[in-house]
């Protein structure tokens, strides 16, 4: 019975946390004035964060859901990386050509070749671990 009343107890504040946080949302967009369906938290408080600032070129950026065409375009910082360091930006994560430049910065051949290869993509088998037995 204690278990049942601890299990909805939980229940009721995770949707009270849920309705909370929606309910910000919708107060935050009513306050900048946009149609809060259409922004998620992060943008809602990315477009007051401008226009606190006064920097309406981010606002707009985030208005106009430029943001979102970025992300689904891929990063123009990572096709520029790729192109610095000639390789195709589609072929490589932002991770692993920040570690190829570095490495290649610092004359570390060898490790920029182990992510150029896809070596660094490899999978290693997990090692076991010990079974220890009760005792009995």
């Amino acid at each position: 019975m204690k278990t049942i009343l601890t299990t909805a107890a939980l229940i009721v504040a995770a949707t009270a946390g849920i309705a909370s946080a929606q309910s910000n949302d919708a107060q935050l967009a009513a306050l900048l004035n946009v149609n809060g369906a259409e922004f998620t938290t992060a943008e809602l408080n990315n477009i007051n964060e401008a226009r606190r600032d006064g920097d309406v070129e981010k606002a707009n950026y985030f208005l106009n859901h430029e943001n979102r065409a970025d992300a689904s375009a891929g990063s123009h910082g990572k096709a520029q990386l790729a192109a610095q360091l000639g390789v195709n930006a589609s072929d490589y994560t932002l991770a692993e050509l920040v570690t190829v430049d570095s490495a290649r910065r610092d004359n570390n051949i060898q490790n920029a070749d182990y992510v150029l290869n896809g070596t660094s993509r490899t999978s290693v088998a997990p090692i076991a671990t010990p079974y220890i037995g009760t005792g009995r």
